[in-house]
């Protein structure tokens, strides 16, 4: 009797715990962070501008393509690449916009195999409107374009992430080399794929 007694406590107490994580994690889900990112999940189609130095003119790039999915409750992470049949050398940017709960902050990260700056990670300094703005305090310039221009120098870049409506986001990259001004190096253009 004593032995079913202990079973039939380890039983119900290993029931208790796992419907209390349950519980905790659903909670996680319903959280206003964690529904916002699940809006932004699908494919979406890119255009990608690059103004490669302060005084160059623009180039814009289209045929990319984006699938955003959820890791978790906090985390929209997202791979970038050119479309089939993009005339355009295969690349693949990963990128991760991640809520984070315990310190109540936005954390953005992302490596791009177009660069050799390896995994990018920005740093948020609070909300800014209607934007998430987050820092790169330095970073080795990749060096653009034919001449790999300033290639080596340090940049420093400011990240902003802004949603126009439901259907487009956009984020700009603001760069800063050491001895310059800063200038809009960098914007991703998103609009979701209706298909």
């Amino acid at each position: 009797m004593k032995k079913i007694y202990c079973l039939s406590l380890i039983i119900f107490l290993i029931n208790l715990n796992a419907s209390s994580q349950q519980q905790a994690d659903s909670a996680f889900y319903s959280a206003k962070e964690s529904q916002w990112l699940k809006t932004k999940t699908g494919f979406w189609n890119v255009v990608m501008t690059m103004q490669a130095t302060i005084d160059s003119k623009p180039i814009i790039i289209k045929d990319i393509e984006a699938e955003r999915s959820m890791v978790g409750a906090f985390c929209l992470h997202e791979i970038m690449q050119p479309t089939a049949g993009a005339s355009m050398p295969k690349f693949k940017r990963l990128s991760d916009l991640d809520y984070n709960y315990n310190d109540t902050r936005w954390d953005y990260m992302s490596i791009d195999t177009r660069i050799t700056g390896g995994i990018m990670f920005f740093t948020n300094f609070g909300l800014t409107g209607d934007s998430i703005v987050s820092y790169m305090l330095n970073f080795p310039h990749p060096g653009l374009g034919p001449k790999q221009t300033d290639r080596g120098k340090m940049v420093r870049v400011r990240n902003v992430v802004l949603t126009i409506d439901a259907n487009h986001d956009v984020i700009k990259q603001y760069w800063k080399l050491t001895d310059g001004k800063e200038w809009l190096a960098i914007v991703y253009d998103y609009t979701r794929r209706k298909d």
